[in-house]
């Protein structure tokens, strides 16, 4: 049986706890930049393939849910526009930048996901 991919749209702070706290397993979050690029949709694209729930979208610049995925970030160096967020619980694994998008390419930001993220995702 085929696993449906479902982000889920975290809209609030509260939306963004939930989400992180409530699964006791590797998710995915993705903090776009709203600036319709190229290398954002790429990482939303990667997002799209997480299962059961497990990637969350915090829509951008929207306020609370925006500035609580950015509080989890504040000791590891990001860009401003959009990033792809491994995390447990409230700890981050692994990130992917918009800008590792620019400049490696679709292609290898594709296979770091597969690399980096998907043996995460896989457990539990």
């Amino acid at each position: 049986m085929k696993r449906k991919a479902a982000v889920v749209e975290l809209r609030e702070a509260e939306d963004v706890d939930a989400f992180v706290s409530s699964q006791d397993r590797a998710v995915v979050l993705f903090l776009g930049s709203n600036r319709q690029q190229e290398a954002d949709a790429v990482l939303a694209a990667l997002c799209d393939l997480a299962v059961d729930g497990r990637a969350g979208r915090a829509v951008p610049y929207a306020g609370a849910a925006h500035r609580r995925v950015g509080e989890f970030l504040t000791r590891i160096a990001h860009t401003d526009r959009a990033c792809l967020i491994l995390m447990h619980g409230t700890g981050v694994l692994d990130i992917l930048r918009s800008t590792d998008v620019e400049a490696h390419g679709a292609q290898w930001t594709a296979a770091q996901f597969a690399l980096r993220f998907m043996p995460h995702l896989a457990d539990g």
